[in-house]
């Protein structure tokens, strides 16, 4: 559904050009806020109903939004300052902040239903939880991000660009535009199946996440219990 939206968006603005890329912006925000909202009904284990579908896409608008301008922002300092500083080696440079950016903000979806924070304080928790919880995070992660890509052949050729194809893949900044680009990749009777394993990714790391946090929540509680 989110998909048949986004390409009729797509093909209505593309006559406008710079505009038509902003309409197209708001309603990839709504879809987004749409599919949180829905996973945050299926990580509570909540029954989801239709009238929950027609909420969902107002729900969570300004919280994705809050992020994506945070990301663009972020894009334009890398793309007009860091860059052209780098000289000869921007693309070196480029490469290593999207890899980076792919670590600490991976979590980006799951805080923006479960956590409380917005925009660049979102970020920032984000990078905060990676630092504590990195290892439990990206080790099933990067799993499953290998079973995406191993049928399409893309665990093959030099590391870095494997490590940098899965990065793209896992990074919350791109729009989305990593998941799409492999299911564009595929073919037709491995599309359905990788959109239903994507849809329990999700659903799971939701449940991952919720568990770390309440996990390092009784440490410190019991940490406190014991005067420590």
């Amino acid at each position: 559904m989110y998909a048949v939206i986004v390409m009729l968006a797509a093909k209505l603005v593309s006559p406008l050009g710079r505009a038509g890329g902003f309409v197209l912006g708001i309603v990839m925000a709504g879809c987004f806020s749409s599919y949180l909202h829905l996973i945050s009904h299926a990580v509570a284990g909540t029954k989801i109903k239709f009238a929950d579908l027609r909420a969902s896409f107002g729900a969570r608008f300004w919280d994705v939004v809050s992020v994506l301008f945070a990301f663009w922002l972020i894009g334009l300092i890398v793309e007009y300052v860091v860059a052209p500083a780098a000289g000869q080696k921007a693309d070196i440079v480029v490469a290593l902040v999207g890899l980076a950016m792919a670590v600490f903000f991976n979590p980006v979806p799951e805080l923006l239903y479960q956590g409380t924070s917005r925009s660049f304080q979102l970020l920032v928790e984000s990078g905060g939880f990676i630092s504590k919880h990195g290892l439990e995070w990206f080790a099933p992660n990067i799993v499953c991000a290998a079973v995406l890509m191993a049928p399409l052949g893309l665990l093959h050729g030099p590391p870095g660009q494997v490590v940098l194809s899965v990065a793209e893949l896992l990074s919350p900044n791109n729009d989305g535009m990593g998941v799409y680009n492999l299911f564009s990749r595929a073919p037709l009777y491995l599309q359905l199946p990788m959109l239903v394993f994507v849809h329990w990714l999700m659903v799971w790391r939701g449940l991952l996440f919720g568990e770390l946090v309440r996990g390092s929540r009784r440490q410190r509680a019991l940490r406190g219990g014991w005067g420590r």
